[in-house]
């Protein structure tokens, strides 16, 4: 057999043309700080032979920069000016075939001018894993950029913006290749953290748990315990809550990625304004699992398929039996890999 006909010439192909695109090329990439994610891309662009320097996308994680930032960034200007005053002077020497941004919302339109002019032979790229409707300041950040992308149909949609719609990809180490015999140990999973009506649907469904007979495993993440309290304070649903429900300390990856195994369903709680599909969502189709989202959206993407994936209507929680009890029906492998990190790569990086 011809190595280079079939389905394993054409895998041996793309893999070629990958290394060959990012072979030795120089590569500056800015991202939050969001699970890792960003430092992922940078550790597979690595992997494929680039060269990458790495950078938080804001100037320091704290709660009080984070909340200025996207409430009010003008008082940190000089802050935020200064940090990437520092970073344009000292990469100045670097020539850069690509700069991409994850999720820019810190950086000024000065500071970007200034680094395309620093940067003037690279690719400028972008890409949005947050609606532009949470990302006020972004919206300034666009003419700079020569190709943009967002995991938000809608805010594709708009002209204005001219964004391409590119969904989210999984990690390698979310792949699932069904070699692995899973000791299943929950009906359904939830690690998350909170925020919006997120408690308040994960009692409902709690119950609603119990009344099937069917075991949960509810992760349910405060960033402090500051946080906590206040909600205590403030949200009507929290005042029956006890401390030790929560959990203060973030899983590893390896940590959720082990409940992931361990579980037949993941349920995706999306926020209520968010249209685009999450990262755990997305991440359920390299682990193969069922999944039971409350984003009715996720019924015009290529890989669904109701026999793996189950809607529920935040606002009348219902769900089915039957669906816990059948088995998950494989995808064509042109779907895993168009969500693997290596066909989000592909992509947005226009290969």
């Amino acid at each position: 057999m011809d190595l280079w006909s079939g389905k394993l010439g054409k895998k041996f192909s793309k893999r070629f043309y990958m290394q060959l695109k990012f072979y030795q090329k120089n590569i500056l990439i800015f991202s939050p700080q969001f699970f890792g994610y960003g430092m992922e891309v940078a550790k597979k662009l690595q992997k494929l032979g680039a060269k990458v320097d790495y950078y938080d996308e804001r100037p320091g994680n704290d709660f009080i920069t984070k909340a200025l930032i996207r409430l009010k960034k003008s008082l940190l200007s000089q802050k935020i000016d200064a940090y990437y005053s520092t970073i344009i002077a000292k990469q100045a020497t670097n020539i850069y075939d690509y700069v991409l941004f994850l999720n820019p919302e810190a950086i000024s339109t000065n500071k970007i001018q200034q680094l395309r002019k620093s940067q003037s032979k690279a690719t400028f790229i972008m890409y949005m894993w947050d609606s532009l409707l949470n990302k006020k300041y972004t919206l300034d950040l666009l003419p700079y950029f020569d190709h943009k992308y967002t995991f938000d149909r809608e805010d594709s949609l708009n002209r204005d913006h001219d964004l391409n719609f590119r969904p989210l990809f999984f990690l390698d180490a979310y792949r699932n290749d069904g070699s692995v015999s899973n000791q299943i140990t929950t009906d359904l999973l939830f690690v998350g953290t909170l925020h919006s009506d997120r408690y308040k649907l994960l009692m409902e469904i709690e119950q609603v748990c119990r009344k099937m007979g069917k075991s949960h495993d509810f992760y349910m993440f405060f960033q402090s315990e500051k946080l906590y309290y206040a909600q205590k304070a403030t949200n009507k649903f929290f005042r029956s809550a006890k401390k030790d429900d929560f959990a203060f300390d973030s899983l590893s990856k390896e940590q959720i990625i082990e409940k992931i195994r361990n579980s037949r369903v993941v349920l995706d709680i999306q926020h209520p304004d968010q249209k685009g599909l999450t990262m755990r969502t997305i991440e359920m189709i390299g682990a193969r699992k069922k999944i039971i989202t409350t984003n009715m959206h996720i019924k015009n993407y290529d890989f669904y398929d109701p026999r793996n994936i189950y809607y529920i209507d935040r606002k009348n929680i219902e769900l089915n039996s039957s669906f816990f009890e059948t088995e998950y029906k494989m995808l064509h492998p042109a779907i895993y890999h168009k969500y693997s990190i290596d066909g989000w790569l592909e992509d947005v990086f226009s290969i």
